[in-house]
């Protein structure tokens, strides 16, 4: 595959011709996510693509001195965090984004939008160098599952 600073990328995976237009990155509050949006603004840049972060807001339950806290505060945090920081730097890459918080499961979430936004590509990040430990983790899931290539970011070494 080839990736050059053309208006739209384009490169041969096996004979067939693939363009890259839109990106799309699982994204939390952890810093993996924060090294795959990074990663993924990389491979963007040069190349013009849309970046779409994308978050899944899973089932909350906050217990608070043995009441269940309303999901709704939290859910509002979440998304205000998702916007600021943990998508400020798409906000500062000066590309072409969109930023996507849906509720639900990761994996499905990821591969619903991915095939809703008609993404070429998917990156995630992981907290672990080994394969092993990715069994049954969203990373895991998403390339089994996945119609179009998956990129998983490993953490960076400590």
């Amino acid at each position: 595959m080839s990736i050059t600073g053309s208006q739209e990328s384009s490169g041969f995976i096996r004979g067939e011709e693939i363009k890259i237009k839109r990106i799309l990155v699982g994204v939390d509050s952890s810093s993996e996510s924060k090294q795959a949006l990074a990663f993924a603004i990389e491979i963007a840049r040069p190349i013009n693509a849309e970046v779409i972060a994308c978050h899944a807001i899973g089932k909350l339950t906050t217990i608070s001195q043995g009441h269940l806290t309303p999901i709704h505060q939290y859910r509002l945090k979440i998304i205000q965090e998702f916007e600021d920081q943990w998508c400020d730097i798409l906000n500062d890459s000066g590309l072409r984004s969109q930023k996507i918080i849906v509720d639900g499961n990761p994996t499905t979430t990821l591969l619903a939008i991915s095939e809703e936004e008609q993404a070429d590509m998917i990156i995630v990040g992981t907290r672990s160098h080994s394969i092993d430990s990715l069994l049954g983790s969203t990373a895991h899931q998403i390339i089994e599952h996945s119609p179009v290539p998956v990129v998983v970011v490993p953490p960076k070494n400590s």
